[in-house]
């Protein structure tokens, strides 16, 4: 005989037990988001978070640029003899447009070994078929505009019979650190300056500094506002933008 006492009988138990069960969960979550919405409150009212910005129009003082002449020769001896050949070329191309000789470096000599191939395409390494050799040369100068010059017209020694391919040049400022350093004590002037603001129209005082954490440095290409949580370095243009964030944290009185 089934037992009609038992709970699945008795809806009425069953609906019991759960509102004794939702009561109890929802109790438990008023009194946990209390202590949380208070543990807020007294953070918020002894203290205001408030972040600071400067930053400042620089221009680069070096530029950088490089580029590669390649050879290449059934045998080991014809690539090097074509790379000697080409590589003072270069040099000479640099010196001509006014690059001082002791501003060009000329890196050391890679080599690849060239291999025949079978039908499918992949690479027979017992049969060598030639070598490619590829020395690099580059410089940094003070003198932005001769480099610039210099890259735009590289395409001479192309005409010229030069196996060269040549890269953008990159601009930099060599004082980047001590900009960085003074705009950090900028950024958190502004900082402060901001949480007076707050602070006097909340009808309270600004107390002493009790953290300042120092954002990743961002440097743009003039009038860009790219960033990044790893920090952007622009080396594209000349006219750069610097930009630091802090964020401070202030007692308020």
């Amino acid at each position: 005989m089934t037992d009609t006492s038992s709970s699945a009988s008795r809806p009425g138990v069953s609906l019991a037990r759960v509102a004794i069960v939702s009561a109890g969960v929802t109790a438990a979550a008023y009194l946990i988001a209390g202590a949380f919405t208070h543990w807020v409150d007294v953070t918020h009212r002894d203290s205001i978070h408030v972040s600071g910005s400067a930053h400042e129009r620089i221009t680069s003082d070096r530029a950088m640029w490089g580029a590669t002449v390649h050879a290449r020769g059934t045998t080991l001896t014809d690539a090097y003899a074509i790379l000697a050949r080409d590589v003072p070329r270069v040099r000479q191309f640099l010196i001509e447009h006014g690059i001082p000789e002791g501003d060009v470096r000329i890196g050391a000599v890679s080599t690849t070994e060239l291999y025949a191939q079978d039908a499918d395409g992949n690479a027979i390494v017992s049969q060598i078929i030639g070598f490619t050799l590829e020395q690099r040369v580059e410089l940094t100068s003070e003198d932005i505009e001769r480099v610039g010059q210099v890259a735009r017209e590289v395409t001479q020694l192309i005409e010229g019979g030069v196996d060269v391919s040549s890269s953008a040049p990159e601009y930099i400022h060599s004082g980047l650190e001590e900009i960085k350093i003074r705009l950090v004590g900028s950024a958190t002037a502004d900082a402060r300056a901001r949480a007076e603001q707050v602070a006097e129209h909340a009808d309270g005082s600004l107390g002493r500094l009790l953290s300042a954490n120092v954002g990743v440095v961002q440097v743009n290409a003039a009038d860009q506002t790219e960033v990044s949580w790893e920090g952007v370095y622009d080396r594209s243009s000349v006219e750069k933008d610097v930009m630091v964030v802090v964020r401070t944290e202030f007692v308020l009185e």
